[in-house]
């Protein structure tokens, strides 16, 4: 693990100048821009992460709360951690105790280059989030030196708070075949969401065993952003028979869809039935024009539930790994039609 003193080194300045820099203290000791540049592009080089323990000791205020890194893709996803923090707030109140919470972005298949899960002395526990296959093998093929908790993922080596992702996918099929459709289109995002790939088969396997059908050129890829779904909405409207059940596995690309569809005048549901799975804040689909039918995954509450874990852990009180399975509801909106809201369970 490198140290402030090869970050000096490599920078060619002293320790006490990195330490300056690093705490936001340049201008206040006029310390030149090339020399700020020079020692940050030494800390990035060497992926330099301050002792976070040893920083409290120095301070004045010393604080005595667990330290936990959050550790979130820093992709699209990273718009959904709104969601995840307001449940990790619900969940210091609960507790009746505070931690301390580093967010750590890591970019995907590169968890492996995070040096906080290799050391000691850095964080108390871990909450990693959106990991991809490659990631997941890391996990599963090394021992990180902290308590870990996995987020909508699971494995029998850490505890983990998840969803079924599968049975996301099959029930928001079995009701496009309560409704009678025959065939179907699906937008799906850019594949490096293991979570998502997993949406995706459920709800596939379960339309061809429903005798829905969805020719190659009505499955859409995009970017899992609003824009991405304009996108995906522009090549769903090209179609020469656009099916009538369209399935977005984000709530973000559903959307976009939607204001291109308000747009171009189709109208939801009446020409096109959506489903999306919702991630983003319930507001968004809520008061959508038309208001989305989505299977909600419960963010805030399943952030709680990673903390009451390592709170648990922490007063010794796991001595195996835990897994908290959460149900992902289906709200139906006007974008399915009022006419199911009282019969679909």
């Amino acid at each position: 693990m490198s140290t402030i003193k090869d970050v000096a080194n490599l920078a060619g300045v002293s320790a006490g100048t990195v330490s300056i820099i690093l705490n936001g203290k340049a201008a206040e000791r006029k310390i030149s821009s090339k020399t700020q540049e020079r020692v940050l592009d030494a800390v990035k080089e060497l992926n330099y992460h301050p002792n976070i323990s040893a920083r409290k000791l120095r301070s004045q205020y010393v604080s005595n709360n667990p330290t936990i890194a959050l550790y979130w893709a820093s992709d699209a996803r990273v718009n959904l951690m709104a969601r995840f923090l307001k449940g990790l707030l619900n969940a210091t109140i609960q507790l009746k105790s505070n931690f301390d919470i580093i967010i750590c972005p890591y970019k995907n298949d590169f968890l492996y280059l995070e040096n906080g899960l290799k050391q000691r002395n850095i964080y108390n526990a871990a909450i990693i989030a959106n990991t991809s296959i490659s990631d997941m093998k890391y996990l599963e093929n090394t021992v990180p030196k902290i308590p870990v908790v996995l987020f909508n993922r699971f494995s029998d080596k850490y505890c983990a708070v998840h969803v079924d992702n599968y049975k996301m996918g099959v029930e928001s099929a079995l009701l496009f075949s309560k409704m009678g459709h025959k065939n179907a289109a699906i937008m799906l995002a850019k594949s490096v969401y293991l979570a998502m790939d997993v949406r995706n088969k459920g709800f596939m396997e379960t339309c061809k065993k429903s005798g829905i059908q969805i020719l190659p050129e009505n499955i859409i890829i995009s970017d899992n952003t609003i824009k991405g779904g304009v996108e995906a909405a522009g090549k769903f409207i090209k179609l020469d028979n656009p099916p009538r059940a369209l399935f977005c596995n984000s709530d973000n690309i559903a959307l976009g869809a939607l204001h291109v569809f308000n747009k171009k005048g189709i109208k939801v549901p009446e020409d096109v039935e959506i489903i999306a799975v919702g991630m983003s804040s319930a507001e968004n689909t809520e008061f959508s024009n038309p208001p989305l039918t989505v299977i909600n995954i419960p963010m805030e509450e399943m952030a709680t539930s990673c903390i009451k874990i390592i709170s648990d852990i922490i007063d010794h009180d796991v001595e195996k790994p835990t897994s908290v399975l959460f149900d992902t509801p289906m709200i139906i909106r006007d974008s399915c039609g009022n006419k199911y809201k009282a019969t679909w369970k």
